[in-house]
């Protein structure tokens, strides 16, 4: 079949939710296209895995091409501001001049003077000096100090609402009608859509094609941490058309039991089809490159965070958690936002951990299990922000099992189904620095134990793998296929 999949995604060599998906499907002898959006990190046209890449660009134009025009924009809000200031401060020298305002209740004396002999303006005694009570002083002082405040604030108000907010679904606007124009060329029998914003040009082409419609949720979407809180009208609007377009697929995917269970019951549908996203299945080698790249000394324990970088996965919790260990260092392995990698930075310096944290840039995921066989520990502390992290069966739990790692986890449903019931690891409260340093030294404490909970990990390695996951994904479409020809 031929098989067209959406990805609102640069799809390079490191995004391994899409890549492992078209590897599979070329390998069952499909037809694969990937329509992703373009970088300047990655070419307009890619073949690779068994598939062919195209990238659509997002963006019309550079957001900050356009903070000329906000500028100009804001001008009559900042000139009003300097007019009521002048108005102001005019009224506030005329009622200076006017007779009658009551003195300062203590006139005090000037400093300096002399007692009965000089006299100030006027020919009044220095020391028969009052001070005049101005009702508007205070007023303009108060105005003079907010007035750039509230002019910074109001223009990162009218910067988010005039330009941004619509210049983001404007990106979306753009994806769709280029994905579509590319889809349509080469009709396919199975359209694939990669999150939920890709599901509105998914569905337009099956509905226009007659082909099958296939939703991978991936995570429960409307659960996301968001660096913004959704507003209830942005939650209700989307939780509409999430419910419209998943009562129109041939078939729903998600990638772990309980958000199965949650997205059923939430959408009174059937459960969607569990395919976890787990790695390929590596023999352990043992390596050293952490310790080889990074410096770090043989001696020293290396607990291993590994994935996007990024609030909510309590990385900061873990870092602070070696205060209360000896002879441990992290490494962060993976990449994130410019801007919060900064923050965690300066967070870790001011914990004065700077010796004992060490940064790993990210690698081709078919390397990562490699990589990570160098640790001792892995970190998932995954925080109770949202039913989606409350649910979480992150793909870095299973990349701690093909490599061989205890894992230190926090206390949720399904994390603690898998390491207490496969007994890999201990889990913990993922917000208490103390209690994940105790999980960890539980671990490292005893070597007999660790050494079990090595060998449990490599044993349920062989059970949660691509190899095996892959074949849930086969079947599906095998499905897919069988309806078509009927």
């Amino acid at each position: 079949m031929k098989v067209c999949m959406f990805s609102l995604n640069e799809c390079n060599s490191n995004f391994n939710t899409v890549r492992r998906l078209t590897r599979t499907l070329a390998a069952a002898g499909h037809d694969v296209r990937v329509i992703a959006y373009l970088t300047g990190r990655v070419d307009r046209y890619e073949e690779s895995d068994g598939a062919r890449i195209f990238r659509v660009t997002l963006y019309p134009v550079d957001p900050e091409m356009l903070r000329p025009v906000l500028l100009l924009a804001m001008l009559p809000y900042k000139s009003a501001l300097r007019v009521c200031g002048f108005i102001v401060a005019l009224l506030s020298r005329l009622v200076r001049k006017l007779p009658g305002l009551r003195p300062a209740k203590s006139p005090p004396v000037i400093s300096g003077a002399k007692e009965g002999g000089e006299t100030g303006r006027g020919g009044a005694p220095a020391s028969a000096r009052v001070v005049i009570y101005n009702p508007l002083s205070g007023v303009y002082r108060l105005f003079s100090r907010l007035e750039r405040r509230i002019y910074w604030r109001c223009y990162r108000m009218a910067r988010y609402l005039l330009l941004l907010l619509p210049y983001i679904y404007l990106a979306y606007l753009f994806y769709y009608w280029r994905s579509f124009r590319l889809a349509r060329k080469e009709p396919a029998d199975v359209y694939h859509a990669n999150d939920l914003v890709t599901m509105p040009v998914a569905w337009l082409c099956s509905r226009l094609t007659g082909g099958k419609l296939v939703y991978d949720s991936h995570e429960l979407w409307l659960d996301r941490p968001r660096l913004r809180k959704r507003s209830r009208l942005n939650r209700f609007i989307v939780h509409r058309i999430e419910s419209f377009f998943i009562h129109h697929t041939d078939a729903n995917i998600i990638a772990g039991e309980s958000s199965s269970k949650a997205l059923s019951e939430r959408y009174n549908i059937g459960p969607p089809i569990v395919i976890m996203n787990v790695p390929y299945y590596h023999p352990f080698e043992r390596s050293t490159v952490f310790r080889d790249k990074l410096g770090i000394s043989a001696e020293e324990r290396i607990i291993l965070y590994m994935g996007k970088i990024s609030w909510g996965r309590g990385i900061e919790s873990g870092i602070q958690s070696l205060k209360h260990l000896s002879q441990v260092s992290c490494v962060v392995f993976g990449s994130g936002l410019d801007s919060y990698v900064a923050e965690l930075k300066v967070f870790i310096e001011d914990k004065g951990l700077a010796d004992r944290v060490y940064f790993f840039g990210e690698v081709p995921f078919d390397e990562v299990t490699r990589h990570a066989m160098s640790a001792d520990i892995g970190l998932v502390l995954h925080q109770n922000i949202g039913l989606n992290y409350y649910y979480v069966s992150p793909n870095k739990l299973f990349e701690c099992m093909a490599a061989g790692l205890p894992v230190v986890g926090s206390n949720f449903p399904d994390l603690k189904k898998y390491i207490e019931g496969y007994n890999l690891g201990v889990t913990c409260d993922p917000e208490s620095p103390k209690d994940i340093a105790e999980a960890i030294d539980y671990i490292l404490s005893d070597e007999t134990r660790y050494n079990e909970m090595r060998k449990n990990a490599l044993e349920a390695a062989k059970v949660f793998n691509w190899e095996n996951e892959s074949k849930k994904l086969v079947a599906l479409y095998d499905g897919l296929g069988q309806k078509s020809n009927v």
